[in-house]
C-alpha cells in the first residue's frame, strides 16, 4: 500500500466507511497522513442538546480536519412535548396495545435523556465569538443552513411526530438572537448558498436588528443560491409590515449574484392565510441579472405587480415554481399556493405567454386562488406536484379526481408553447369531458 500512488490510495479512502477509514489508517504512516482528509465528512450538522459547537469549534482549530467542512447545518429544533405525544399515540394506535406501550416509553426516555444533556449545554446565543471564530476558520465553507423544521433527534417515532407543524415549538425572541449571532459569523466567509427556514419577519422591523443585518448582509454579495422562509408574527400591523418588507428588500438586494431565488411565507399561527407582498414595496426596481430559478410560496399579490416582476428577469429565467406544501401536514393537500387580490389567473397567464423566452420549465403546486368570494370571475383551483424542488418527477402525481386536484402540465405546455388556454377543471368519473370552468370551488 505504501508504494501505491497518492491518487489511488485516494480513491480507496472514498469507498471506505467512516469506520474503515479510522482502520486503515492505522496500517501506516503514509495511509494515516492520506487518510486525515478522510476522518470528517463534508457535511457537519450541529444540534442542541449536545455540544456540537464546541466540536465544530476543535474542528476549525484544527490545521487540517478544518478544511474538510463544506457544508453547515445549525438545527435548533424542539418539540412541542403536549402535542407531540398525542400524535405519537395515534401514529402507533394500530399497533397491539402492548408492543405500543414499550415503544412510546422508549422514545420517550430516550428524549428526556436528551434533553437533560440539553440543558448542560450552553445556550447558543450565548456564544458569538465561539461561533464567529469557527465559521472564519473553515476555508472550504460554502453551504450553511439554518432550520427549525427537521427533527434533531435520531428516534423514529419523533421524526414521525415532527412532521406535523403543532408538534414543533420555538422560542421566537430567542430564534432572533440566534439568527444574529450567525450573521454577525458571515461576514468572515464566502457562502454559495445560504438557506433559512422559518425566519422571524419581526427580525427585519426592529430598529437594531435591522442595522445589523444591513452591517452584515454586505457578504451575501457572494451567493448563488437564496431559500428564505418567512414567518409573519400574528401581530404584524400595517406600519410595521411595510418596515419588515423593506428590511427583507434590502437584505435581498445585497444579493446581486443570485441563480436560484425561493422565497416563501409560512404563517403558523394561520396555516391557510397567505402574506400580502408588493414587489414594488419589495425590490423597487431591482433586478437579479443572473436569476435563472425562481420559487415563490405562500403570498398573496396584484397580477400586474407579479406579473412585473417576472418579466423583469425575463432574459435570464430559466425556471419557475408558484407555490408548494406549505405548512400542510402528511397526506394533506399542499397549502403553500398563490392568491391573486387583483386581477385573475387567466388574465396573468394569457399576458405572460411569450414574455419569458428562456423560460424551460414551469410548475405550480397548492390552493391558487383570485377574486374576491362572491363574485363570479373568482378562481379556485388546488394543484397537486407533479415534481419536487430540484425537479425531478414525483411517481404519485397522477390525477386523484376523489381529491379535487389537478396539476399544472396543461400551463406548462401552454407558458412554453402557446396554443389554446388549457382547461382547469377536474376530469371526475362522472366527467367525461368537462367544461372549462372559471374557477373550481371546495
Amino acid at each position: 500500500m505504501d508504494t501505491l500512488p497518492v491518487e489511488l490510495v485516494r480513491l480507496i479512502f472514498e469507498c471506505c466507511d467512516p469506520a474503515t477509514v479510522r482502520a486503515l489508517r492505522l496500517a501506516s504512516g503514509r495511509l494515516a497522513d492520506v487518510g486525515c482528509e478522510y476522518l470528517l465528512p463534508p457535511h457537519f450538522t450541529a444540534v442542541e442538546w449536545k455540544d456540537d459547537m464546541h466540536r465544530l469549534h476543535s474542528i476549525a482549530s484544527h490545521d487540517r480536519l478544518r478544511r474538510s467542512v463544506k457544508s453547515l447545518v445549525f438545527n435548533f429544533s424542539k418539540i412541542d412535548e403536549y402535542n407531540a405525544r398525542h400524535a405519537s399515540f395515534f401514529q402507533t394506535y394500530l399497533q397491539d396495545p402492548a408492543q405500543r406501550t414499550v415503544t412510546l416509553q422508549d422514545a420517550w426516555i430516550k428524549y428526556y435523556e436528551l434533553e437533560e444533556q440539553r440543558s448542560q449545554v450552553p445556550q447558543f446565543h450565548t456564544r458569538p465569538n465561539m461561533v464567529e471564530e469557527s465559521l472564519k476558520q473553515l476555508p472550504n465553507l460554502r453551504s450553511l443552513e439554518i432550520t427549525y423544521t427537521k427533527c434533531p433527534y435520531d428516534i423514529d417515532i419523533l421524526r414521525e411526530v415532527f412532521m406535523v407543524r403543532n408538534c414543533r415549538k420555538r422560542d421566537r425572541s430567542q430564534a432572533c438572537k440566534n439568527m444574529n449571532v450567525i450573521v454577525s459569523a458571515l461576514r468572515h466567509i464566502q457562502l454559495d448558498s445560504l438557506k433559512i427556514d422559518q425566519l422571524p419577519l419581526e427580525i427585519f422591523r426592529v430598529a437594531a436588528d435591522r442595522r445589523h443585518w444591513f452591517d452584515c448582509a454586505r457578504s451575501f454579495a457572494s451567493l448563488t443560491k437564496l431559500d428564505l422562509v418567512l414567518d409573519p408574527p400574528n401581530n404584524l400591523f400595517p406600519t410595521s409590515r411595510f418596515r419588515a418588507i423593506n428590511g427583507l428588500g434590502h437584505v435581498l438586494q445585497f444579493s446581486p449574484n443570485l441563480t436560484h431565488l425561493s422565497l416563501g411565507f409560512h404563517t403558523y399561527h394561520a396555516p391557510l392565510e397567505k402574506f400580502n407582498v408588493s414587489f414594488r414595496h419589495l425590490l423597487n426596481d431591482f433586478t437579479f441579472k443572473k436569476l435563472t430559478d425562481l420559487k415563490l410560496e405562500g403570498i398573496s399579490c396584484a397580477e400586474e405587480d407579479l406579473r412585473e416582476f417576472l418579466v423583469r428577469h425575463a432574459k435570464t429565467l430559466q425556471r419557475l415554481r408558484l407555490g408548494g406544501r406549505g405548512l400542510a401536514k402528511p397526506h394533506e393537500l399542499s397549502i403553500g399556493g398563490i392568491h391573486l387580490h387583483e386581477g385573475t389567473w387567466r388574465s396573468f397567464f394569457a399576458s405572460l405567454k411569450g414574455q419569458i423566452p428562456s423560460l424551460e420549465r414551469f410548475h405550480m403546486e397548492g390552493d391558487v386562488e383570485a377574486g374576491d368570494i362572491g363574485t363570479s370571475s373568482r378562481e379556485l383551483y388546488k394543484f397537486h406536484a407533479v415534481t419536487d424542488d430540484d425537479w425531478a418527477e414525483i411517481a404519485s402525481c397522477s390525477p386523484r379526481p376523489t381529491l379535487k386536484t389537478i396539476d399544472c402540465l396543461g400551463l406548462e405546455k401552454y407558458l412554453l408553447h402557446g396554443g389554446e388556454y388549457p382547461s382547469m377543471a377536474i376530469a371526475g368519473p362522472e366527467t367525461e369531458d368537462p367544461e372549462p370552468p372559471v374557477g373550481v370551488d371546495d
